[in-house]
């Protein structure tokens, strides 16, 4: 790549990836931008609505019947940035802003200097790692590309739909089946970047967006305890510690520990270089939309109700996992935020008729939901309705994709985590440390003290938050039967990495307040007793911390082999006529063999594959065997009737495990060969 087109790609990405969001934000909050939000707020959030604006652009585009082509992608974010400027514009000089003072916290020296070292370190260990899995080998992003490159190459959205092995008749044949696992918005971003800037699908680019979207998700983790932690449910309690009398220190210290303390684990770099697209965007869009709805209900601010709403709706184009997750997340929220207002309110006033609680709740909940459902956010939620249902509907919107996600644990990986494997998942120290903040969060919302006539509903919404976010993800890893969900337990543990940071961050703030504020007032515990007992939990957490890490290096070891399966490719896509021949490879032992779809286009079931082998052997849902027998026994008569109805004509396999069948059989011809890679050829 030259000078220039690097130059090009950082610009067109700064068009896909900050514009659209920086102009929608100055487009709501007018000159008030800079009041509402500091730089690095501006920077991060940005981000998260660019991805969610450019994929809705994307969309409407192909629905009006325009090709999703570098003249297009341009004009409709140039229109897009037009719109948001001219109302900007017509606001600002319609309407006066009163001066107020800014509305974000603002860092001392040391602790902006701090901040950015913990970025930087954090950077320096991703990079480190991802610097020998960049290379495009990964399963999961390889299956993901070839929808990418599909969109890119007929410049329309693709139907999600493969060859599947069907038996028909005592004999087997190829037919389309529609799958919905994949998600428009996993693949619109690389498209979108592909056709602006050229840059190859087999180069670094899809791991580096990756990247860069995995370090703006810790950023909003960042500025999401920074709101969170920096109010006055906080601020009463902090100016008691003499170790932390700023909360902005809390929010330093979860910086600290998602950053390079689990830089690489899941669902951090490990996740990077595996290519998991939709959990990483997830990881972004969950606490980017918690941001905005705390910041909504906190505020009464109808304009943060507007984004909050847009991403929120945003993330069920990007991933349905995500998205079901976020769903039950937000209910759990809301349930947390009801019990302890209507707790606090009885406790507050225990003379009260009941009629006269429920008339003070309702007041307080007409009163948010006149000010945050103004009519631009009646708007944006009728354009959602009206385009998920009439413009473009995700493929898992059906019966069966939702069935197979909701109900009672299917199979052994969705029963739920036990508290070990969670332990394992969250962190140690994260988890134990997260348990004693939820526990304090509890204990200070049912007995604050500083105001005795009312409640504040507002200081709620902090600990309601934070208790029912980590509630939610721990009871959907552990215990999915109690809400009656049938999702891989593993992978929504993964989403616990977050809320307990923040929690764990709390529970270290909590045990400094309470040792303090209860042992040293009796003088059980020196200081350097304190501090001994400080560093020890330090020294855990680090350790801990850069144990996970260790365990989730890699040393990309299969870039020779990954080079060997492209160059076979290659060659047979030069011999191969695809719309008569069909190719079988083996995913056991070939290395990115996942990427070889990408040299044919012809379909995403092409090359045929045999899966690994305890797939043949799943209880719960019948296989088809074809790709299992045509590689294992290519003599055997199931085979052979595999072979005729599937016109399978040329197998991929690895010379050390499965070439000697094929040598030793008159009906295959060696056509190919290599240390990692042979292909043979049935005639």
């Amino acid at each position: 790549m030259s000078i220039l087109q690097e130059i090009l790609f950082y610009l067109y990405t700064a068009l896909i990836l900050f514009i659209p969001g920086y102009l929608l934000l100055l487009a709501i909050f007018k000159k008030n931008t800079p009041k509402h939000f500091s730089p690095l707020e501006i920077f991060t959030i940005s981000f998260s609505i660019s991805l969610v604006c450019i994929n809705f652009l994307i969309i409407i585009l192909n629905t009006l019947g325009f090709p999703i082509d570098k003249t297009y992608l341009i004009i409709s974010i140039t229109i897009f940035a037009i719109a948001c400027i001219s109302w900007y514009l017509y606001k600002t000089k319609k309407e006066n802003s009163p001066k107020t003072k800014s509305n974000y916290p603002i860092f001392s020296k040391n602790q902006s200097i701090l901040i950015i070292l913990i970025i930087v370190f954090t950077i320096f260990l991703k990079t480190s790692y991802l610097e020998n899995s960049v290379f495009p080998t990964s399963t999961d992003l390889g299956h993901h590309m070839y929808w990418s490159k599909l969109i890119s190459q007929t410049g329309e959205l693709p139907n999600y739909e493969e060859f599947e092995i069907i038996e028909k008749n005592s004999t087997y044949v190829l037919e389309k089946e529609d799958i919905a696992d994949f998600i428009i918005g996993e693949h619109l971003i690389f498209s979108a970047m592909n056709i602006l800037t050229g840059a190859s699908f087999f180069s670094a680019f899809p791991a580096l967006i990756l990247f860069l979207i995995n370090i703006i998700s810790i950023l909003a983790i960042f500025i999401l305890s920074l709101r969170v932690l920096s109010n006055s449910f906080f601020k009463n309690i902090s100016k008691k510690i003499s170790n932390v009398k700023d909360p902005k220190n809390i929010a330093i210290l979860s910086l600290f520990i998602i950053g390079p303390l689990y830089a690489l684990a899941s669902p951090q770099a490990k996740f990077l270089s595996g290519g998991v697209i939709g959990n990483v965007i997830g990881n972004l869009l969950i606490p980017t939309s918690l941001y905005f709805y705390f910041r909504a209900l906190r505020e009464k601010n109808s304009g943060m109700m507007f984004l909050a709403i847009l991403i929120s709706a945003g993330l069920f184009f990007f991933h349905h996992l995500s998205a079901l997750i976020f769903i039950i997340i937000f209910i759990s929220i809301f349930i947390t935020l009801e019990l302890l207002f209507i707790s606090n309110i009885i406790n507050l006033n225990r003379k009260k008729k009941i009629r006269s609680l429920l008339s003070s709740h309702l007041k307080v909940f007409k009163k948010y939901l006149l000010k945050l459902l103004s009519f631009p956010n009646i708007l944006l939620l009728i354009f959602i309705l009206f385009f998920t249902f009439f413009i473009y509907t995700p493929s898992y919107l059906n019966f069966e994709a939702t069935s197979t996600a909701v109900g009672e644990p299917s199979k052994a990986t969705r029963t739920g985590l036990t508290l070990s494997q969670f332990k394992y998942a969250v962190g140690e120290p994260r988890l134990a440390l997260g348990i004693i903040g939820i526990a304090f969060l509890f204990l200070a919302s049912f007995f604050r003290k500083e105001n005795k006539k009312r409640v504040v509903f507002k200081n709620i919404i902090t600990p309601a938050l934070l208790i029912g976010w980590g509630l939610a993800v721990a009871i959907m890893s552990t215990k999915p039967h109690w809400i009656y969900i049938n999702i891989p337990s593993g992978r929504v543990a993964n989403y616990a990495n977050f809320p307990f940071v923040i929690l764990s961050s709390l529970g270290i703030i909590w045990i400094m307040y309470f040792i303090q504020n209860t042992y040293t007032k009796g003088k059980f515990l020196s200081k350097k007793i304190l501090l001994a007992f400080f560093i020890l939990i330090f020294t855990t957490l680090i350790s801990a911390g850069y144990f996970d890490n260790s365990e989730a290096m890699d040393d990309g070891g299969n870039i020779q082999e990954a080079l060997e399966t492209f160059h076979a490719s290659k060659y047979l896509s030069n011999q191969v006529d695809t719309t008569k021949d069909i190719i079988l490879k083996d995913h056991n032992y070939i290395k990115a063999d996942a990427w070889m779809k990408l040299f044919f286009m012809e379909d995403y079931g092409y090359p045929l594959s045999r899966g690994f082998f305890k797939r043949y052997e799943d209880p719960t849902k019948p296989r088809e065997m074809c790709t299992l027998w045509m590689i294992a026994s290519p003599s055997s008569s199931n085979a052979t009737t595999c072979f005729q109805g599937t016109r399978t004509n040329f197998i991929m396999v690895n010379p050390s495990s499965d070439s000697m069948q094929f040598e030793k059989n008159d009906n295959f011809w060696k056509i190919y060969s290599g240390k990692e890679t042979e292909t043979f050829y049935k005639y």
